[in-house]
């Protein structure tokens, strides 16, 4: 049985309904050449909760501080490749996030994220249905429009 990683999604969506994704590519390493859109977020801590988690993360990797995340749209487990090539059972949590700008910060990312994340852009649910590049998660589109009919946090 493979390691479980447990990690914190966000999905970050601004006034006018937009969707910040993060562009991952790969240049080395067993994922060298991979390349994927994806929503900010990260791994938990030891002893973190998903609910932290999610906060530090968006915190770091998007200058956005808030004093909770109360909403938890979707779970999804799923085997997956790490950079280094281990193989894990993902376990995330998504948690819905509403912002009143579509600006963000790089100032606190990590090397790693400096490394990996080529582009940073805020996406319609036209463009995101339109996207002809990898998406992770596979259903963000549901995931997004799911959001949308949510409304506020």
């Amino acid at each position: 049985m493979p390691r479980r990683r447990l990690a914190s999604r966000i999905l970050l969506i601004s006034l006018i309904d937009r969707l910040l994704l993060f562009k991952i590519e790969y240049k080395t390493g067993v994922l060298a050449g991979m390349s994927y859109w994806a929503t900010p977020g990260g791994q938990l801590r030891m002893d973190e909760s998903f609910e932290a988690a999610a906060m530090r993360e968006l915190k770091e990797e998007t200058g956005v501080e808030l004093q909770s995340v109360k909403l938890c749209i979707a779970r999804r487990e799923f085997p997956w490749q790490m950079p280094d090539g281990e193989y894990v059972l993902a376990i995330e949590n998504y948690y819905l996030v509403r912002v009143n700008t579509e600006q963000c910060s790089s100032a606190s990312w990590s090397g790693r994220e400096r490394g990996a994340i080529s582009e940073v852009r805020w996406w319609s649910q036209a463009e995101l249905a339109g996207c002809d590049e990898d998406v992770y998660p596979p259903d963000l589109i549901s995931l997004f429009v799911e959001a949308l009919g949510v409304g506020a946090e």
